[in-house]
């Protein structure tokens, strides 16, 4: 392997993708063979076109790592960490990425745009997962990704400003947003185009009250065509932090059911989402007088200990906020499919690479590639038992390609996702509860 020419794609990735002075590019490289333990250096000219095309710095990064590997610099499970410091090397400093940040903040949503594109390019954000999507004003989204990530010792909070650049965070960057005391950080995993995560400095849990809606709405008045949503989860119960994005998420496309009226706020727009969960919107263009009917919702429903999605968004004049709300697990059947975070309740599910895997090996069931027994039921498989009847009752003694038991695989977890989110929903009748508000 000629480590030079790997070192100097890297360079001119930098130069072409981010934002590297050429200036820089001899301390950049010193950097990089301190790095590679390399004592002498010879320089290669690269196929800049080709390192144009390149969408994110990954094949450069492999061949670093075989190298560094080969000559017993890091270790396999290193790999993370080897990563984030070489594309520490290569990107621009956090005030650097700031200047950047306000010189494009005439157009906010353009400035956000850039930074979680800068953040794919320099590896701190992942983005290219495999994907069901499904088109229609109601469906489910699933992504494929493993999102779990080791605790570190320090820092104490992955959403606080100390993380940034320490271990394998050493190539993200958090960004002052001009309101509210607030950073921007592009998220780690984006399921979505443009994903991020707006962080309040101040370290407290997630509290929703007219703080955190402030926080809210003063973020899509910066960013219109942006939305912001939160909802309780683990995370937030050590540190306040909101997900933002450009593309909208599946709750946010569905269509109205029904509409309500409120006596004390005749001005807001209340209506009945048709939903898999139990889910209103609310649209008005008064901010104070929307806040408030907000926290009544949300104080009212509070009281059955339920679990509380929060979005909004602004739609010319006016501001969207949607709520969906949830009470109790999920039956245990469901539980290894899907989890209720932050996104599942606006119809974006995660599915982990273990579970990719079992559903790889039901598809096999169906071509017969693998004779099924109920002693395959093992190691986790069990959890999946209800779907692998359905399918084997369907298919019979007929034995599927391979094309179409994926197909009917995916469309059976789609089901089973459904399902899910059924098992949670709050409220069989939406009316039941609005009425408490004396909303007709």
């Amino acid at each position: 392997m000629n480590i030079f020419i790997n070192i100097e794609k890297l360079i001119a990735y930098a130069e072409i993708h981010l934002l590297l002075d050429e200036a820089n590019t001899i301390y950049v490289r010193n950097a990089i063979m301190q790095k590679l333990r390399l004592g002498d250096y010879e320089v290669y000219e690269v196929d800049e076109d080709e390192i144009e095309g390149l969408d994110s710095p990954t094949p450069i990064l492999d061949e670093l790592f075989s190298y560094a590997v080969s000559k017993n610099i890091v270790k396999q499970e290193e790999r993370a960490l080897f990563d984030a410091e070489i594309m520490d090397i290569v990107s621009l400093r956090p005030g650097e990425m700031s200047d950047m940040f306000d010189s494009l903040c005439k157009n906010p949503s353009k400035a956000l745009s850039w930074a979680s594109d800068y953040a794919v390019k320099n590896g701190s954000s992942l983005a290219s997962f495999r994907r069901w999507e499904n088109k229609g004003d109601k469906n489910i989204e699933v992504v494929f990704a493993d999102c779990a990530r080791g605790k570190d010792e320090y820092p104490h909070c992955g959403f606080c400003v100390e993380s940034e650049g320490y271990g394998e965070r050493r190539n993200e960057r958090f960004i002052p947003l001009p309101f509210d005391d607030c950073m921007f950080r592009a998220a780690r995993h984006a399921y979505n185009e443009g994903m991020g995560n707006v962080i309040p400095a101040e370290h407290k849990p997630l509290v929703i009250d007219e703080e955190t809606l402030g926080i809210m709405f003063d973020f899509v008045e910066f960013a219109p065509s942006y939305y912001i949503c939160t909802a309780e989860c683990d995370n937030t119960s050590e540190h306040s932090h909101f997900i933002c994005g450009n593309k909208l998420l599946p709750l946010h496309k569905a269509n109205e059911k029904c509409k309500f009226k409120s006596k004390e706020y005749p001005y807001i727009n209340i209506t009945e989402s048709d939903w898999y969960i139990s889910s209103v919107k609310l649209g008005c263009t008064n901010r104070e007088k929307l806040i408030e009917f907000t926290l009544k919702m949300v104080g009212e429903y509070k009281k059955n200990n339920g679990k509380v999605f929060v979005s909004v968004r602004k739609v010319e004049s006016k501001f969207i906020v949607e709520l969906a709300f949830a009470a109790g697990e999920a039956k245990k059947e469901h539980a290894n499919l899907a989890k209720l975070d932050i996104c599942a309740m606006a119809g974006l599910f995660r599915i982990n690479g273990t579970v990719e895997a079992q559903l790889k090996t039901i598809e096999k069931y169906l071509t017969k590639e693998i004779r099924f027994s109920p002693m395959c039921l093992v190691g986790g498989m069990e959890a999946h038992a209800r779907i692998i009847d359905t399918l084997l009752k369907e298919v019979g003694s007929s034995q599927l390609g391979a094309v179409e038991a994926a197909l009917d695989v995916k469309e059976e977890c789609k089901k089973t996702l459904v399902a899910f989110l059924k098992d949670v929903s709050a409220y069989t009748e939406m009316s039941d509860f609005l009425r408490t508000l004396d909303i007709q």
